[in-house]
């Protein structure tokens, strides 16, 4: 019965440069290997791809966050040769931007489209570009449409994701899109970490209210008469837009404390929010977010952080280059690996969520002989 559910072929995985180590993680809970591609840079800088493999009529699953990375092996606009001339660091030459990811993904998406293949999935674990998605002054961009765009434009078929800055930019695109969240699996992960009964759970700003909701029920649930509670932030920027704390609402005296965000760049706000638990008197503060797409400076703020715990998921390359004591990884392979092969075999996402609020975690993938 299952073979007859698989509409688009045998399940062909790719992979571009931003996180080949979580690719490789999704590829083994697959339990296949991922297709041979060459990406790579022709001598100008730009996007050079060639699929070396047959995906014709196939399902064709292409993992790529669009976020920073850092390849060594890749050879760039600016070779060794040129930094080495200029005096440059040669770790520049090896540094790809957010921008040269996301191209990396349209080039490969075209690619597999022009082969033939029968249905592109564009598995993007981080979604970057979603802070601008709507217009808060009249001249700005919505740059989360227009990523939108280009991957639909590109050739994708259907969009998977992890967590998008804010829900409403599944409507920017004109494909299905499979949104997965972190929010059960960091939980569990507090769970056997903490007395969870008297764990506050904090949201750093209005915004991520929902989403820090939803952690600390999948923390505290099957407790009887817990208090339903969250600590909220209120935060606003300066004219040089930098995030200023400036108030707390909820109860944090005397009690262990966790941040939930969804993703961590300066960390400025996440100190701000730590200090003024602090102050407000929690006796430990612990801290998760799903992604880490750290700007130049962040480790060393990170590091002077009064924080007993950090949790990161691996959505992004950043997340498992970061040598901090106490910090944790919470990979988010699995729970791409379970949805890659639900929409293959055009099973229930809704299973996915359902299993992870119940269970706390998600069994591997049963491939059934296939």
């Amino acid at each position: 019965m299952l073979p007859e559910r698989i509409q688009f072929g045998e399940m062909v995985l790719m992979a571009g440069n931003a996180n080949p180590v979580l690719a490789a993680k999704i590829a083994d809970e697959l339990g296949q290997s991922l297709g041979k591609a060459l990406v790579s840079r022709f001598d100008d800088g730009e996007i050079r791809v060639d699929l070396d493999a047959v995906v014709r009529g196939t399902d064709v699953f292409i993992i790529q966050p669009i976020c920073q990375s850092y390849n060594p092996d890749l050879a760039h606009p600016s070779s060794l040769a040129a930094c080495e001339e200029r005096g440059e660091d040669e770790s520049l030459c090896s540094h790809q931007s957010v921008n040269d990811n996301l191209m990396e993904l349209l080039v490969m998406i075209d690619a597999a489209r022009r082969a033939s293949a029968g249905r592109i999935t564009a598995v993007v674990p981080y979604t970057a570009y979603a802070k601008q998605e709507k217009k808060k002054r009249g001249h700005e961009p919505i740059t989360a449409k227009l990523v939108a765009n280009l991957i639909t434009v590109a050739g994708a078929d259907r969009f998977l994701t992890i967590d998008l800055h804010t829900p409403a930019i599944e409507g920017f695109f004109d494909i299905p899109v499979d949104h997965m969240r972190m929010a059960f699996l960091m939980a569990s992960h507090y769970r056997a970490k903490l007395a969870r009964e008297d764990a506050v759970v904090v949201s750093p700003d209005a915004g991520g209210v929902a989403r820090a909701t939803e952690f600390r029920d999948q923390l505290k649930q099957g407790m009887d008469h817990v208090p339903d509670e969250l600590a909220i932030a209120v935060k606003r920027r300066t004219e040089e837009n930098q995030p200023r704390v400036i108030d707390m609402v909820g109860e944090v005296a005397d009690r262990p404390a966790i941040i939930y965000d969804d993703m961590i760049q300066s960390g400025e706000t996440l100190i701000e929010v730590v200090k003024l638990l602090r102050k407000r008197g929690a006796c430990e503060v612990h801290a998760a977010a799903v992604h880490a797409d750290l700007t130049p400076g962040a480790v060393g703020a990170l590091r002077s952080a009064p924080l007993a715990s950090l949790a990161l998921s691996d959505t992004t390359a950043a997340a498992t280059e970061v040598a901090l004591p106490g910090v944790e990884i919470v990979t988010c392979a699995r729970i791409l690996a379970q949805a890659i092969w639900r929409i293959h075999t055009q099973k229930s996402i809704g299973w996915i969520f359902n299993t992870m609020r119940d269970e706390g975690a998600l069994p591997p993938v049963e491939r059934n002989g296939l």
